[in-house]
């Protein structure tokens, strides 16, 4: 049996080192969905012992576009900390190679939830972004930092339109490029979380997956997330 424990330590040391270690799946072929998840739950568990505190999930892979792309048969998840909140500038020295994406953020209250706009860094504790599905799920789905504004209650979060620049380039995407609305994503993941016993609570936030592709992100630059009736949201490297 996959020792989850021991490969969670991995992980968690690469993060805080900055010092990538092999794919999983080359290591151990035989590596499954439980076998990713137990790791991933690991390095919670070691997040939670160093003082760190949860404050919600993001979803990978809820682009059908993206998923086809790379060949990936389900969206993942992963979980966010207080540490990871960031506010305007990211500071490089903590990441091996991140990438910054665009995303609606679902904060539960309860009832319906709110909306927000937010930028998700993604830095997988891998040599490059060339790993399988099982190595990132495993990987926390390379959950590295966020940035979030403001929250506001919307009927339509699939029709939401946002432009998503690196100060030369500007894409846009929809709220509906996150499986087919990010409402829906957020119950899929609901589900999902609850076959392994898990609530998501009042107040925790949900990240639900980038609306276009990433930027690469260097030092310098300026990221920005706008969107008419947000807050814009920007994140300086």
């Amino acid at each position: 049996m996959i020792d989850a424990n021991a490969i969670a330590e991995e992980l968690f040391t690469a993060a805080r080192e900055r010092r990538p270690v092999e794919l999983l799946t080359d290591r151990f072929p035989f590596l499954d969905w439980d076998d990713a998840r137990r790791i991933a739950r690991a390095t919670d568990a070691l997040r939670v012992a160093a003082g760190d505190q949860l404050i919600g999930y993001k979803l990978g892979w809820t682009s059908a576009a993206m998923r086809e792309a790379l060949g990936v048969d389900r969206p993942n998840w992963g979980t966010l900390w207080r540490s990871q909140v960031r506010r305007a500038e990211l500071g490089l020295e903590a990441f091996i190679h991140p990438k910054v994406e665009p995303e609606l953020v679902f904060r539960s209250d309860g009832a319906e939830g709110e909306w927000a706009l937010g930028l998700e860094i993604v830095d997988p504790r891998f040599p490059s972004f060339d790993f399988d599905a099982l190595d990132n799920t495993a990987d926390n789905s390379s959950s590295a930092a966020i940035v979030f504004g403001s929250f506001r209650r919307i009927d339509s979060p699939e029709q939401v339109q946002v432009a998503f620049s690196n100060g030369s380039e500007i894409r846009t995407g929809l709220g509906s490029n996150a499986m087919e609305s990010p409402r829906r994503a957020v119950q899929w993941f609901v589900e999902q979380f609850g076959r392994e016993g898990g609530t998501l609570e009042p107040g925790q936030v949900v990240f639900t997956g980038g609306l276009t592709s990433p930027f690469d992100v260097s030092a310098g630059v300026t990221y920005s997330l706008g969107a008419n009736g947000f807050d814009t949201v920007q994140l300086q490297a």
